[in-house]
């Protein structure tokens, strides 16, 4: 399986006809801002189903395994999506936070926006590469603060057939209280990425979210209790960013399918600069894709 963001990484061990073309796209977002992405197109004909990648926090289209997860669902025949949210911080270069004022201003509803005019496009067929694409078939897969949006718009949207998520969060609730009051004190809470140093400001207008959107505290009760299509939720046991109870939660909310790997972190152990996947990671990376291969099959031709 070929990573075009990182050619030298390849997996001998994946199956399928292969992928084909990656088609770069820009559409606007929350605020008007863009919101950049890629469409991973499966060789041969279609129609296809497709899916929608959502990144987590601090995450972007091009962290580590996003682009191996795209081409390897492309390699099945199923197109895939990703792209990064509107204020993520990340700019056109695609892999640095060059742009932290934009960060600061993020919400989970600037995400939501984000999300809604990636599916609107999908759904006109108005991203290249989708011309031979039925959006009918669509599944969503995300990560993190990801995986939690990933459910929120699966339990509301009728057009989402199946879901995939690793790590979701199932609140927003996230800081300890003393922390929570120092950063309404300051108007932001400074939040380090560790991959980096790099100090992020969670903002005012998230910081207010918080109290606006308490539908958010609890994820699993009030949007996991009503997804009615196929989940399929995967945790490390040994996650420190999100505890793997909030997928167990998650998951038997939702009735769905719980996949547990045993000692594995937040990302499966995968690193970026990516360095191919781990065992778990490509464990998971073929539950996905059975998951999406079956519940996001061509219907029986009428007789």
């Amino acid at each position: 399986m070929n990573d075009p963001d990182n050619p030298r990484a390849t997996s001998s061990g994946a199956a399928g006809s292969g992928g084909g073309p990656v088609r770069p796209f820009e559409i606007a977002g929350s605020g008007g801002l863009p919101v950049r992405g890629d469409v991973h197109v499966p060789a041969g004909r279609g129609p296809h189903p497709v899916v929608v990648g959502v990144h987590g926090f601090k995450g972007f289209r091009r962290w580590g395994f996003w682009p191996y997860i795209a081409a390897g669902l492309a390699e099945r025949g199923i197109a895939c999506v990703r792209y990064d949210a509107s204020h993520n911080g990340v700019g056109a270069g695609g892999l640095d936070f060059d742009e932290p004022h934009l960060f600061e201003r993020n919400t989970w509803g600037r995400e939501e926006h984000d999300l809604d005019a990636v599916l609107r496009a999908v759904r006109r067929a108005a991203l290249p590469g989708l011309e031979d694409v039925d959006a009918a078939r669509l599944g969503l897969i995300g990560h993190s603060r990801g995986g939690g949006l990933v459910v929120v718009r699966t339990a509301a949207d009728p057009a989402v057939r199946a879901a995939v998520v690793l790590a979701p969060v199932a609140t927003t609730l996230r800081f300890a209280a003393e922390v929570l009051e120092r950063a309404r004190r300051a108007g932001f809470a400074p939040i380090v990425n560790t991959r980096t140093g790099e100090i992020l400001r969670f903002g005012q207008d998230a910081l207010d979210e918080l109290d606006a959107r308490t539908d958010l505290h609890d994820i699993a009760a009030r949007h996991a209790a009503r997804i009615s299509v196929p989940l399929l939720v995967a945790h490390g046991t040994l996650d420190a960013a999100v505890a793997p109870d909030e997928g167990r939660r998650i998951a038997a909310a939702a009735r769905g399918r719980f996949e547990a790997f045993a000692g594995a972190d937040h990302v499966l152990g995968c690193r970026h600069p990516w360095q191919g996947p781990t065992p778990d990671f490509g464990r998971f990376l073929d539950l996905a894709r059975a998951h999406f291969a079956a519940h996001l099959a061509a219907p029986a031709a009428r007789s």
